[in-house]
């Protein structure tokens, strides 16, 4: 797979102040059996040693550096892919690697690009594997939304461009979205199957990548997703009313993380969901009800 021009192969690794996984991350990267490729690293200038740590494992003319005080996710990407294209222009797959998502095996990147050999994929996305230390309802949530694909596959769309990825022409000729702060893959992914183009997930190659949301944060979080999806499913793919957007949602996911804590005995899932459902379905109506009027839906 590779050209007499250079690497067909080109990691983009996007980065902000992630000091306790990155050097795990990079390590990962290096130690995997396919090589032909490039490491390009993006990072929003990050204060914690993170860069530090970047500049030992690659060059400088591979590593360029955002300001966070103004960051989008779209236009960053979209900067990452010309920036790559001008550096190493045999790129023909961009695997994205967010930083705090360490790859588990060594040959996760012959998996993420294997899909590539049919002309019609455009896109590819891994497995992500909670964290050890993640509680249990994050856990969950990992495991259902990635497993074996069979319960996201049920959803309206399902991408995560954090272990993906993507033939540079396509993403050359469908550019990401600079108008959404969230949730910028599900997108600019959403608009590639609208187009007619093929998405893989790769459950076998998989990453390790989990937060720990506190209440205030997955309010934050949740709140920009759903002013997002008022613009990616702007043509009434959601049903934009109470029952439909928060309620039965609610309901629905108490009771799944009822079940599943009951099964697993974790007395932190009983105790957790209560709130941490309200906070994140509540959180993700206004910010929906929020985006219709800020995108002018009506």
């Amino acid at each position: 797979m590779t050209t007499t021009d250079g690497p067909r192969i080109a990691i983009a690794m996007r980065s902000y102040n992630d000091i306790d996984v990155i050097r795990g991350t990079l390590e990962a990267i290096r130690d995997q059996n396919f090589r032909d490729y490039q490491l390009w690293n993006f990072d929003s200038t990050s204060s914690d040693g993170t860069i530090d740590v970047i500049r030992e494992f690659n060059d400088a003319d591979h590593i360029d550096q955002n300001d966070p005080k103004s960051y989008n996710p779209g236009t960053v990407m979209n900067d990452a892919v010309k920036r790559i294209a001008a550096g190493q222009p045999s790129a023909e797959i961009i695997v994205f690697i967010n930083s705090d998502a360490t790859p588990e095996t060594p040959d996760w990147l012959e998996r993420m690009i294997a899909p590539f050999e049919h002309p019609e994929v455009a896109a590819s996305f891994g497995r992500q594997t909670a964290r050890p230390d993640c509680r249990s309802l994050f856990r969950k949530d990992t495991e259902r939304a990635f497993g074996d694909g069979s319960e996201s596959a049920k959803w309206v769309h399902f991408f995560s461009m954090a272990n993906s990825a993507v033939r540079r022409s396509v993403i050359e000729a469908i550019p990401f979205e600079t108008q959404v702060q969230y949730s910028e893959d599900i997108e600019w992914s959403y608009r590639l199957k609208q187009a007619g183009h093929k998405i893989e997930y790769v459950a076998d190659a998989p990453a390790t990548h989990s937060h720990n949301y506190t209440l205030k944060q997955s309010y934050k979080r949740m709140y920009g997703e759903g002013k997002a999806e008022a613009w990616i499913f702007r043509r009434g793919e959601m049903k934009p009313s109470l029952l439909r957007y928060f309620l039965l949602p609610f309901g629905m996911e108490v009771l799944r993380d009822i079940v599943w804590g009951i099964r697993t005995l974790s007395l932190d899932a009983l105790l957790h969901t209560v709130p941490l459902r309200f906070v994140q379905k509540w959180g993700r109506w206004q910010g929906f009800k929020d985006g219709r009027v800020f995108y002018g839906i009506d």
